[in-house]
């Protein structure tokens, strides 16, 4: 049976190591979840699993991949980052500019959820588990259908 339990980072590697998931760590402790080239998205995938020193109970998964978004395409990168947070619940997309002034964005892909009041094992292998697929789903979408 499950039990509700104080949410932290051993819950997230738990959950890479019973996936199998090939993980790096950075040097706040996060993971690192790096996917290949796939012609099926048209790119490799960076995933994500944060949690914030700042911010001990919000998990945190953020997805980029390789493909930068050059200026003269960053309206229909929005167009199309808007037509998925539409029709889609998570994770939540967004074109990331540094400054203005550069000549390339990325599209971002982000979910986050506050445990403080605790969570059970099960609940963070689903919820990540479903979030790292839609990413995939995402990229997939953006490649194959929005000829991204």
């Amino acid at each position: 049976m499950a039990y509700v339990q104080k949410f932290d980072r051993s819950m997230i590697e738990r959950f890479l190591r019973t996936e199998n998931l090939h993980f790096l760590r950075d040097s706040d402790g996060d993971f690192v979840l790096e996917l290949p080239y796939s012609d099926d998205t048209g790119c490799s995938i960076k995933n994500y699993l944060m949690i914030s020193a700042r911010f001990p109970d919000i998990y945190r998964i953020l997805i980029t991949s390789d493909k930068r978004v050059p200026k003269n395409d960053w309206g229909r990168a929005v167009m199309m980052c808007n037509t998925w947070n539409k029709e889609r619940f998570w994770p939540k997309a967004y074109l990331s500019v540094r400054d203005p002034a550069d000549t390339y964005g990325t599209i971002v892909l982000e979910w986050q959820a506050d445990f403080e009041k605790g969570i059970h094992q099960e609940l963070v292998d689903d919820f990540s588990m479903m979030i790292l697929s839609s990413g995939i789903t995402f990229w997939k979408w953006a490649h194959q259908e929005q000829g991204f």
